[in-house]
């Protein structure tokens, strides 16, 4: 037998050892594991939900909990424990991994251990990616499996897309960019109300509409009241309203089109994932939507229903909603509907806190009461005329604050209203997820599951020292006041703007440097044209930058998208305001270089200007000392030092000759010896400061006086100090130390009390108010008189005259200790002041 038959035969027998039928020994080994692990499953540990089904993790190194802790876990929560990996494996759990093992074990998700117990806690499988250990992809922009060929070829030339390199990419981004727009928006709101809120006259024209609503007395709120209004679905209710035949369907707004497919093989094989970022007018490519990488803006109710969700991709979209329909951005018909929005609002009350294009705050409070309206009448009033002149439906949520108001809007939509009253906080927030609490981010979110807290109900039994030891003391007990529905926060009815910023995060591609230069030239015009819009100058310019990580990709998944990016940035500030767009490039280029980032790795820029300061405005601390005399005593003589021939020296002084004085002052102290031959001091009479000779010694003083000829100082006779006269205590008043939320009351209860005011109360009130002008505690006298103002209007002419009686003694005080008036309203529609 010669020696491969040996070896052939040797192998035979090792193979035949009585593993064979499973496959080989290992193979054994795999399966008698998971056949224990379902023995256990099944007899020792008891299922408790099945949140992991379908779900099979692999434990590598070290993990807290432990492997035997997870493996439990997944028994009991319907997941699958897997020893060795293989083809089942969805998820490998670990908390620690060198690269040699990361690059060994392939594309499986490596997750930590901290998403298994967390999505326990929570009772539902939560989104592995915000556990990944490692990644190379951004959460924000999940890499997407969608099939990419060949584009079809064409003889037309293709239409390539702009980047920054394109001298109008700024202009045209910004057309096309809806998150520019609801930021414009936004900040023009808001402007719009504190401009109307400084006007000293406020007529409010719709609020005789509300005299036809019939309410029963005493139906208005004794609490504040504030509402918060959401238009429904805004970008597809505004697209709708030319589009009538697409309500009740599902409906997204994107860039991209209907995604159809189109069985012909043609057309399957030209799909491509970055048609969808084309500006408006560009030739559309042929794309498969199902594969479509453009962003769901908003999307309807219907759709929703699906599992299509603002932000998604529209590709994914189509794949869990096929019948979706697509519409395009209505940029004009945003603007005009939130115009009419705000201009709605504003004709009832300017108690409003813009927060964007769709959204307000609004404190009702005053127009209930006036008014004696309920919540739910006044929301059903206020919804239909919002319909009625915008086309488009809203949601109204009403509490006592703006947390309850907001929480109460969730409830309330789609197109209705709800009223949390005060007696069912506690109850409705107890259900309340805290992820739902505004602040309550990601890191916080993971802290508080991490004390087995999910709901504002768990908040609400938990110990207040336990979450501030664990958030900090201000953050701790800020979620400890927001669990029981406390907000301590105020509406802001003043918008005041601290900085203006142009930021890009897409299409930086840039080639060389001169087009980087280029396109930081064209964003510090865009940032300046923004600030003078709104009549600021400012003093700190902040450079932006996105720059490509470094184990990030270099083709983002999204087309000219930013993808992974590290961001930094760099200040500058001027002692003085910036006069020109020049001085923004030249800063902005200086910061450029000495942030020392290669243009090649750019993926975002932004141009940032804070510490902004009004057009003409001076800055008062600098003008007052600019104002302030000098505090020194001086004595501006002139003095010519002249030569031998009494003409100007001019030139290098000679060799030897004596320096002038450097100070005029000092003349006084020199005699006539110390003056050569070479030169003389000559001082004019006119030019003696009398009132510093006044303060020199007498001996000085009269010297002086005999050298130049100057007449004598006659000193003023000192008088001594008059005693200060003790005037007699003013009368105190009744009001006084009453704030106005105390007051308030008593001036409601006193004006329901009868059909006339009497004299005597009235000028009681008005020396109070006087008081109040002459002591400068004016901080609340304004909403005081406006709200006697309002209150009065319909209760005939004795009550105008005590108002104007009352303006008239408050206005005395105000002219005695400022100079000027209080801007009140004064004229009624049945009299006049004159």
């Amino acid at each position: 037998m010669n020696i491969g038959q040996k070896l052939k035969n040797k192998r035979q027998k090792a193979d035949d050892n009585g593993w064979e039928d499973w496959g080989g020994y290992f193979n054994a080994k795999k399966s008698k594991l998971q056949d224990q692990y379902k023995e256990t499953a099944a007899t020792e540990v008891t299922k408790v939900s099945d949140i992991f089904a379908g779900v099979s993790i692999l434990v590598n190194g070290l993990t807290n909990p432990n492997s035997e802790e997870l493996k439990c876990l997944m028994a009991a929560h319907g997941g699958v424990y897997q020893v060795y990996q293989n083809s089942a494996t969805t998820h490998i759990i670990a908390s620690n991994l060198p690269n040699v093992k990361i690059n060994k074990l392939g594309s499986v998700p490596i997750v930590k251990p901290s998403w298994i117990v967390d999505s326990i806690a929570l009772n539902k499988l939560l989104d592995y990616r915000r556990y990944l250990l490692y990644t190379n992809q951004s959460t924000s922009q999940p890499k997407l499996d969608f099939p990419i060929v060949d584009k079809p070829k064409s003889d037309s030339p293709p239409q390539k897309t702009k980047t920054a390199s394109d001298p109008n990419f700024l202009e045209e981004f910004y057309s096309n960019s809806r998150l520019h727009l609801i930021a414009t928006l936004g900040a023009e709101f808001k402007q719009l109300i504190s401009d109307l809120r400084d006007q000293p006259q406020r007529d409010f024209p719709s609020r005789e509409k509300l005299l036809s609503i019939q309410c029963s007395p005493g139906s208005a709120p004794h609490s504040t009241v504030i509402m918060h209004i959401d238009m429904d679905c805004f970008f597809v209710s505004v697209g709708l309203r030319n589009r009538p035949e697409l309500r009740g369907l599902p409906v997204a707004v994107t860039h991209a089109r209907n995604p159809q497919i189109n069985p012909s093989k043609e057309r399957q094989a030209a799909v491509t994932f970055n048609m969808d970022r084309l500006p408006q007018g560009a030739e559309a490519r042929l794309v498969d939507g199902r594969s479509s990488m453009s962003e769901v803006a908003s999307c309807s109710y219907e759709a929703r229903r699906c599992g299509v969700k603002n932000g998604m991709f529209l590709g994914a979209a189509a794949k869990l909603c096929p019948n979706i329909k697509t519409i395009p951005y209505d940029f004009e018909g945003y603007k005009e509907v939130s115009t009419t929005l705000y201009n709605t609002l504003a004709s009832y009350t300017l108690d409003i806190e813009p927060v964007s294009c769709d959204e307000m705050y609004v404190d009702v409070t005053e127009v209930l009461r006036v008014f004696d309206l309920s919540v739910a009448a006044w929301a059903e009033h206020i919804r239909a005329e919002i319909m009625a002149s915008t086309g488009c439906p809203c949601s109204t949520g009403f509490g006592g604050n703006r947390l309850q108001a907001r929480l109460a809007t969730k409830k309330a939509k789609p197109a209705g209203s709800y009223y949390l009253k005060p007696e069912d906080v506690e109850s409705y927030m107890a259900e309340i997820v805290l992820a739902d609490l505004p602040g309550v981010g990601r890191a916080t979110l993971h802290k508080l599951q991490g004390l087995g807290l999910a709901t504002c109900g768990d908040v609400q039994v938990a110990a207040l020292h336990v979450l501030q030891k664990e958030l900090g003391v201000k953050a701790g007990e800020t979620i400890a006041e927001q669990a029981r529905g406390i907000d301590k926060k105020p509406l802001n009815f003043h918008h005041e703007r601290k900085s203006v910023s142009a930021e890009i995060n897409y299409g930086i591609r840039f080639k060389s440097l001169e087009e980087c230069h280029r396109f930081l030239e064209s964003l510090g015009g865009e940032v300046w044209g923004r600030l003078s819009e709104v009549k600021m100058r400012a003093r700190c310019v902040t450079l932006k930058l996105m720059v490509r990580a470094a184990d990030a990709p270099v083709e983002t998944a999204k087309f000219l998208g930013h993808g992974l990016c590290d961001c930094l940035s760099k200040s500058s500030t001027t002692s003085h305001a910036i006069p020109d767009v020049k001085t923004i490039h030249r800063e902005v280029k200086n910061l450029y270089e000495k942030m020392n980032v290669d243009f090649v790795e750019l993926r975002g820029m932004g141009i940032q200007l804070s510490k902004l300061e009004k057009v003409g405005h001076v800055n008062p601390t600098l003008n007052k000392f600019l104002q302030q005399p000098s505090k020194k005593s001086e004595i501006p003589l002139k003095i010519e030092v002249m030569d031998k021939c009494d003409k100007p020296a001019r030139g290098r002084p000679k060799k030897g000759a004596k320096p002038p004085p450097k100070h005029a002052i000092s003349n006084f102290f020199k005699s006539k010896k110390e003056t050569t031959s070479q030169t003389k001091v000559q001082i004019r009479k006119e030019d003696v400061c009398l009132d510093t000779l006044k303060e020199l010694p007498k001996e000085i003083r009269d010297e002086v006086i005999r050298e130049y000829n100057l007449d004598p100082v006659v000193p003023q006779p000192v008088r001594p100090p008059q005693p200060k006269k003790v005037l007699p205590p003013a009368k105190k008043s009744p009001f006084s130390g009453l704030q106005w939320p105390q007051l308030k009351p008593i001036l409601y209860e006193w004006i329901k009390s009868g059909p006339t005011p009497d004299d005597y109360d009235v000028t009681l009130l008005g020396e109070h108010f006087r008081q109040l002008a002459m002591a400068s505690d004016i901080d609340w006298l304004r909403t005081a008189l406006n709200f006697l103002h309002r209150n009065f209007s319909d209760r005939g002419c004795p009550w105008h005259q005590a108002y104007h009686k009352i303006v008239d003694l408050t206005q005395r005080g105000m002219v005695k200790t400022f100079g000027g008036e209080l801007l009140v309203k004064e004229n009624f529609q049945c009299c006049f002041k004159v």
